[in-house]
C-alpha cells in the first residue's frame, strides 16, 4: 500500500492552520488582552497595532489554508461511504460556525471602519470566537469518530420472494 502524500500534506495543513487560529485566539483572549489592559492608553494602542500588524498575516493565512485544505479533505478524502444525515447535519453546522469564526477573526484584526464596533468590544468578540472555534474543533472530532452509515443489507430469500411478481415467484418454485 502506498502512502497518500498529498492527502497527508492537506491534513497537516488543515490541523496546523486550526492550531494557529484557535490557539492564537485563546492566547489573545486569556493572556494578551488582560495583560495589556494595565498599560497606559498610548502604550496599549501602540502594542495593539504592533500585534495586529503581525497577527493579521497569520489569521488570513490560517483562513486561506483552512478553506483550501478543508475543501480538499471534504471533496477527496473525508467523504465516508454511506454518509448519514447526522454527518451532514454536523458538517453543515461545523462549516457555518467556521465561517462565523473567520468573519469575527477578520473583523478583529482588520481596519475597516464599518467593523470598528467589533474591535471596540474585543473582549466579548474574542470570547465568542474562542467558544465557537472550540466548538468547531469538537464537532470535527465527532465527525471523525462517527461510524460509517449502514449499507443496505442484501435481501434475504423471503424478502426477494416478496418483491417478485406472482409470475416470477411461480417460475422459480
Amino acid at each position: 500500500m502506498e502512502l497518500d502524500y498529498v492527502g497527508i500534506l492537506f491534513r497537516w495543513t488543515h490541523i496546523l492552520a486550526a492550531i494557529t487560529a484557535v490557539g492564537g485566539t485563546i492566547f489573545v483572549r486569556v493572556a494578551l488582552l488582560p495583560s495589556v489592559a494595565v498599560l497606559p492608553d498610548n502604550e496599549r494602542k501602540a502594542l495593539h497595532e504592533q500585534v495586529r500588524s503581525r497577527w493579521i498575516k497569520f489569521v488570513m493565512g490560517a483562513i486561506l489554508f483552512l478553506l483550501i485544505s478543508g475543501f480538499y479533505n471534504f471533496m477527496v478524502k473525508e467523504r465516508p461511504p454511506g454518509v448519514t444525515p447526522l454527518y451532514h447535519a454536523l458538517f453543515g453546522i461545523k462549516f457555518l460556525l467556521a465561517l462565523v469564526v473567520f468573519f469575527i477573526a477578520s473583523a478583529l484584526v482588520g481596519r475597516s471602519p464599518a467593523l470598528a464596533r467589533i474591535r471596540q468590544n474585543a473582549r466579548f468578540w474574542l470570547t465568542l470566537n474562542m467558544i465557537l472555534a472550540i466548538t468547531v474543533v469538537c464537532i470535527s472530532g465527532v465527525l471523525r469518530a462517527l461510524p460509517p452509515g449502514s449499507k443496505p443489507a442484501k435481501p434475504t430469500a423471503t424478502q426477494a420472494d416478496a418483491a417478485d411478481s406472482p409470475a416470477e415467484f411461480a417460475l422459480r418454485r
